[in-house]
């Protein structure tokens, strides 16, 4: 049966229990839960397409800052093991 709903948009977990046929209230509600159904997922479409849309941005933006990515997750390789802190000259 069709699922009812509270306020137009809540739904009770209740269902209509009056056969299909003879149902004249709820007619044609599959169809427009369908159309629902199609529209959420256009919309989950959309939102995954933008979030794809940001990614490929930050990664463009993360190639194009001249190698600071590259500097910033350098790592200096000790040596000599007598110096201690690579700051001060030896």
């Amino acid at each position: 049966g069709c699922p009812l709903v509270r306020d137009v948009f809540e739904l009770t977990g209740d269902f209509c229990r009056v056969p299909k046929r003879r149902c004249h209230r709820h007619y044609s509600w599959e169809r427009l839960r369908r159309a629902e159904l199609d529209l959420e997922r256009v919309r989950l479409w959309y939102k995954l397409d933008e979030l794809f849309e940001q990614e490929r941005n930050v990664r463009a933006a993360m190639t194009n800052r001249a190698g600071l990515l590259a500097l910033m997750l350098h790592q200096t390789i000790q040596h000599d093991p007598l110096t201690s802190d690579l700051r001060t000259p030896p």
